[in-house]
């Protein structure tokens, strides 16, 4: 499976894990054309995304279905499905 993987802060993140969120947008940049175009302009197939609120191996995770992007007022309006899997969440 091919997963895009994206770091998010934790205000973003919760609210995708409770299900408010559902699209992460992404400033047109330079990083974001090589992670979501190949080197021929075509868009990349990605199976899932997981975004993870840190840098340490016990961030907390999750994995969610990838339904494409647009690209809309200099932004990447990258889609997100169902929720997967979550690890390492901190119990409330």
């Amino acid at each position: 499976m091919k997963t895009l993987v994206i770091f998010i802060e934790k205000e973003h993140f919760d609210k995708i894990v409770s299900g408010i969120k559902h699209i992460e947008y992404r400033e047109v940049k330079p990083f974001w054309k090589t992670r979501l175009f190949d080197k021929d302009g075509e868009k990349r197939k990605y199976d899932q995304i997981e975004f993870i609120n840190g840098m340490r191996p016990d961030s907390p995770r999750l994995i969610a279905e990838y339904l494409g992007f647009e690209e809309k007022d200099k932004f990447y309006h990258i889609k997100i499905g169902k929720i997967l899997k979550t690890l390492h969440l901190k119990k409330k």
